[in-house]
């Protein structure tokens, strides 16, 4: 034993981030042979020791009334690296501290790793997560910068006898549910998160049973172009239809699968299934549609994904265009080097590829840099906040303008209200996926309902589908929407700043568009502008310009006059920004009017009606 930072250290096992365990297993561990009675670096009392002595003797202390809470360093690998485990050591120390100080007159233990314990008979969930909050608020000015958070997992006993080493998995197990979101500290054990883990033991015990006998169907869920309300496409989507369980949840079954490194094998199936569906639309004689498939990053690392969509396609003879390939953003943002080569190779291939989920956590906008894709699919998580805060319509908004400046189409899902459509519908936004339209839908019901789900009345066919896919180019939010101008970012409105400090003015600011409006009435700068105008006007001209400029600093609302320079008819709106000390600053749009009015003059050039 050596002594680290006046702490007591000893080597110890880590875990796989790193953080090393003192006295015996942590939670779901299975014996606690011997255990050792006090942590060798924090001094507290360690759960195995703990739990072994409320197993000799129940009069110990009264678990079977208490409540577990188990605490979790996210991220402790990096305290490690950064600071070494001297400082490690330390973090966990001052843990300790604050843990005692905040749970005073309860039980504080250390479970291992960067895991601390607080047994408590006195305080109720609530009164512990205001407890957990406090925490993360002193915790994140530690010293050095480290921003880690605290997550904590609760465990209320119900008053009856149970083994220890359960109550504290069930404490883990809350805890485990809120890695990853940022924006939750904690979670209580309770029926639903019990039902929840059940059914995910269920789904890695009935995997291969479901896969063998067919209990995984397709539904499609219709997607729908905006401007005509027509069918133009389906997402292929998994259900797994249990005997016993019933329709088991996809976010349970698809998050295990990726976890235990199944996924791959329940994509293949879907991809063969929607080409076999495509193959049966086709000979049906109705109206036939894309299908879209999912790929997620396992999918490339741990099969030939590219080979298994050419197989499926070569199979059922489908055209390639047909076969949409969406690839979550999570797989983008992966690691895997080879993923743009596979992204390419299916667009050379004739396949078209989207982004999924774009803006849903992940490098969003290093992707669109990186790699070329179709069609971007906007997170449904923008449409649920859409009634609640204004600044998701500014978002959906620019990623819609971005995107076709880019060249891209746009799809929205999570649409379920004819508001979430009309908005989406006014800014370009071409493809809408949702609720409002159609939940996804069983395949029986699309075969029992072809002549009414099926019509060309009701669907695109190939050729409006390339009308309209060249009409959504259009940006609908450009201020030149009639240039097509794709990676092109200037503007078309003649914009200026300019700063004006008593009856003086400088040009901060002009863009490309105001100096050709300057240069037409013979002027370079915004000096030779402010120098025109006095040439050329009276000083009672040039008060009522200053008192323009005056009256919108003062309404704070935008003013607009007319000026005449150089024999022409200079059109000026102009809004207050700001000011600092004697300096007022000033945004300007300006028109040349008697040039615009010579342009719109008939011409032998210029079609007559």
């Amino acid at each position: 034993m050596v002594v680290m930072n006046g702490e007591p250290h000893t080597e110890h096992p880590t875990d796989s981030q790193g953080a090393q365990y003192a006295g015996g297993p942590g939670p779901g561990g299975s014996a606690f042979p011997r255990p050792e009675k006090v942590d060798p670096i924090t001094g507290l009392d360690l759960v195995a020791w703990f739990f072994a002595q409320t197993q000799k003797d129940h009069s110990f202390y009264p678990l079977h009334k208490s409540t577990i809470t188990f605490f979790n360093v996210m991220n402790f690998k990096t305290i490690n690296q950064r600071f070494s485990y001297q400082g490690g050591n330390a973090y966990l120390c001052k843990f300790r501290d604050e843990l005692k100080r905040l749970f005073e007159g309860e039980t504080v233990l250390r479970a291992g790793a960067d895991h601390l314990v607080v047994i408590s008979l006195n305080l109720s969930p609530e009164e512990i997560a205001m407890r957990v909050a406090m925490l993360n608020k002193v915790m994140s000015n530690y010293e050095g910068g480290l921003r880690n958070q605290i997550k904590a997992g609760i465990y209320i006993a119900d008053g009856t006898p149970q083994k220890p080493i359960i109550m504290m998995d069930r404490a883990s197990l809350a805890c485990r549910e809120v890695h990853g979101i940022f924006n939750k500290d904690y979670c209580v054990y309770d029926d639903a998160l019990k039902n929840k883990h059940e059914q995910k033991q269920y789904v890695l015990d009935h995997f291969d049973e479901a896969f063998e006998k067919g209990y995984f169907h397709v539904y499609y869920q219709p997607v729908v172009r905006a401007l005509t309300g027509k069918v133009c496409g389906y997402e292929a989507l998994a259900r797994w239809i249990d005997p016993v369980k019933g329709i088991i949840p996809p976010f349970i079954f698809i998050d295990v699968l990726e976890k235990v490194h199944l996924i791959h094998k329940l994509d293949a199936y879907i991809i063969e299934q929607a080409c076999k569906d495509l193959r049966d639309d086709i000979d049906s004689g109705y109206a036939y549609e894309p299908i879209s498939v999912n790929l997620s990053r396992l999918d490339f690392e741990l099969s030939d994904v590219n080979k298994v969509v050419n197989d499926a396609v070569a199979k059922y003879d489908i055209p390639k265009e047909y076969l949409v390939l969406e690839v979550t953003e999570s797989a983008i943002a992966s690691d895997l080097t080879s993923l743009g080569d596979h992204i390419k190779e299916f667009r050379d291939e004739g396949y078209q590829v989207w982004i999924d989920d774009f803006g849903s956590g992940y490098s969003s906008f290093n992707n669109l840099q990186t790699y070329d894709f179709d069609f971007l699919k906007i997170d449904m998580n923008f449409m649920r906040n859409f009634d609640k805060t204004p600044k998701s319509k500014v978002i959906i908004a620019s990623i819609v303008d971005m995107a076709k400046k880019l060249g891209i189409h746009t799809l929205a899902e999570g649409v379920e209200t004819k508001e979430q459509y009309e908005f989406l519908k006014s800014i370009g936004c071409e493809l809408i996926q949702g609720y409002y339209f159609s939940k996804p839908i069983p395949l029986e019901d699309y075969q029992n309902k072809r002549a009414e789900l099926c019509s060309f009345e009701t669907n695109e066919s190939p050729e409006e589908r390339a009308y309209f896919d060249c009409i959504g180019e259009v940006n609908f939010l450009d201020n030149a929407p009639l240039r097509k101008h794709h990676l092109d970012v200037t503007s078309d409105i003649p914009l200026a700043i300019l700063e004006r400090t008593e009856r003086n003015y400088t040009g901060l600011y002009t863009n490309k568009a105001f100096m050709t409006v300057i240069n037409s009435f013979g002027a370079n700068t915004i000096e030779d502008v402010v120098r025109i105008l006095r040439r050329e006007n009276t000083q009672e001209t040039m008060d009522k310009i200053f008192e323009h400029l005056l009256w919108a600093e003062k309404s704070n609302e935008i003013v607009e006059y007319s000026m005449p320079l150089n024999e022409n008819k200079i059109n000026c709106k102009v809004r207050f920004v700001g000011h600092i000390g004697n300096k007022s600053a000033y945004t300007f749009v300006v028109r040349n009017i008697t040039l615009r009015d010579k342009e719109t003059t008939p011409s032998k050039n210029r079609l007559q009606f």
